[in-house]
């Protein structure tokens, strides 16, 4: 039986170390390659092609949401999973945007992460217990599709739509004839309307309900 191939991108050497021994130590898995940042990741990856990849968010040179970016189309069939410390909404849902499959926390225990790097390989999109429940909260007693604009006023709908094109608060507030601080009035209640904390979870859902 062939072994699930996993790469490491993490540049805490105590921790990359620690997962390799991790998963060199079983018969399940094997480590095919530590990358400390971004562009040892791009230049080693896509000829080691592993089956799934260990992804950190706080990287040296770059965050590991843009090397997400750059890898995923040259690495089409490795499944990355987010391990990281980072569990605010703004940066689990970015990172889900970009490619990645699954998130976990660092503080996993090491049978749930081997759990996880199995999930992911079958085709699955493991996810920390805090992480799961963060997704689920935020799409709770939110409206229905294409009941959205029902609950913004014309001009929230109108800002929500400039944000989606990835405008500016000052480029927003030009092109509507009001004040970037008007701006971010309006924005504050599109969020608390939305449930929302970020302006990304924000143009999820806008983008949800077109």
């Amino acid at each position: 039986m062939s072994k699930i191939t996993v790469a490491i991108v993490e540049d805490n050497l105590e921790v990359s170390q620690s997962l390799e021994l991790l998963l060199n130590s079983t018969e399940e898995y094997v480590c095919v390659g530590t990358c400390p940042d971004t562009a040892t990741a791009l230049k080693t990856l896509p000829d080691l092609s592993p089956d799934v990849i260990l992804m950190d968010i706080n990287l040296p040179d770059e965050s590991g949401i843009e090397c997400i970016k750059k890898l995923k189309p040259q690495l089409k069939h490795s499944q990355i999973i987010m391990l990281t410390m980072y569990e605010d909404s703004e940066k689990v849902f970015e990172a889900l945007a970009s490619g990645a499959i699954g998130y976990l926390l660092k503080r996993t225990t090491k049978e749930k992460l081997l759990a996880a790097i199995k999930e992911a390989f079958e085709g699955g999109s493991p996810m920390s217990m805090e992480i799961a429940r963060m997704i689920v909260k935020s799409f709770v007693n939110v409206p229905k599709k294409n009941e959205l604009k029902e609950v913004l006023t014309e001009r929230e709908w109108e800002i929500l739509e400039h944000l989606a094109k990835g405008k500016r608060y000052k480029e927003i507030g030009a092109s509507l004839f009001i004040g970037t601080e008007t701006v971010r009035s309006h924005l504050r209640n599109i969020y608390e309307k939305l449930q929302v904390r970020s302006s990304t979870e924000a143009v999820l859902k806008y983008l949800d309900n077109k």
